[in-house]
């Protein structure tokens, strides 16, 4: 078979940019609590610990798509996206996509040396257990990817560790409480996987793949999707109310302003024919829902400051 070239468009693709505030957001909520708590703020190891896991979500995005390429899972039939099959689409050597992968691997490390410098080694520690998971999500003999365990996977990670990573680094303090306060993030993060795998149900069963959506066909897996959105809302209010109680009359916008991603959503089909509409959806409800929690914050830390 003849491979196109792999240009900048397919490399691009392959990184995914539309699935970054997944990554970019836990690390900005590390680091308003971290000021909050603590009040230090280095913009310069905010950078480096946030290029890391942009980077490192790059490496997931491509090497999962090439995990999916070379099992069969995306093929030219079943793969309505072509941003979302990029390999397909582009005529990508596989071979190549495993490298840029590895090359993504790369940059996060290189971006994290600075935090290791100021952190220590703790920080690799936390890479080495995402590094593990991901292997087992999509390489190993009987890969996560496989069963209903996706979105908590996702969610807990990226969600959760990510951000008591990115705390310790700011703070060199190991906080439990910063799991309680990424809840909503934890959340929001799971509904994005749960998002993707409704879409896919069609093609995860040829490939006998038992995700959660698979399992509880696409009418109980949306209902249940829509039920944990009002529950992160209901997290977020929640939150604010009991510790960043000065930041709460931002509530009634953060509610606002998710009113129309959930009517798309709600309306949507979540058939692989509609999935820009479902992802974008639910990227811009995370995304609207965690952004306004971190202003909450904020807004609690600079209000509680005034004299």
């Amino acid at each position: 078979m003849t491979y196109k070239k792999l240009t900048m468009k397919a490399v691009i693709e392959l990184a995914a940019p539309h699935t970054w505030p997944a990554s970019t957001i836990p690390v900005c909520l590390a680091m308003v609590l971290s000021v909050s708590f603590v009040g230090h703020f280095s913009p310069y190891l905010f950078f480096s610990v946030l290029l890391t896991s942009i980077f490192l979500q790059c490496a997931v995005n491509t090497l999962n798509d090439y995990a999916d390429f070379v099992k069969g899972t995306d093929t030219l039939e079943n793969s309505d996206d072509p941003t979302d099959a990029s390999i397909i689409y582009n005529d990508l050597n596989p071979r190549s996509a495993k490298n840029v992968g590895i090359v993504f691997v790369a940059l996060a490390a290189l971006s994290g040396v600075y935090a290791i410098y100021i952190a220590g080694w703790t920080p690799v520690i936390f890479g080495a257990i995402g590094v593990a998971i991901l292997t087992s999500y999509s390489f190993s003999k009987f890969p996560l990817s496989h069963l209903p365990v996706g979105e908590i996977i996702s969610g807990v990670v990226m969600g959760g560790i990510i951000p008591l990573a990115s705390y310790y680094v700011f703070t060199l303090q190991i906080e439990p409480m910063v799991i309680i306060y990424c809840l909503p993030t934890i959340i929001s993060i799971g509904l994005i996987m749960m998002t993707n795998n409704i879409s896919d149900i069609e093609r995860d069963l040829i490939v006998k793949r038992k995700t959660l959506p698979c399992l509880l066909k696409r009418d109980k897996t949306s209902i249940l999707l829509k039920s944990f959105i009002i529950i992160s809302v209901i997290s977020v209010c929640t939150l604010v109310v009991i510790y960043f109680r000065n930041g709460s009359f931002l509530i009634p916008l953060m509610i606002a302003s998710l009113i129309m991603p959930y009517i798309r959503l709600s309306n949507g089909r979540f058939v692989p024919e509609s999935r820009i509409i479902s992802m974008n959806s639910i990227l811009s409800i995370h995304t609207r829902l965690n952004l306004y929690y971190i202003a909450m914050i904020a807004a609690d830390m600079i209000i509680g400051a005034l004299p």
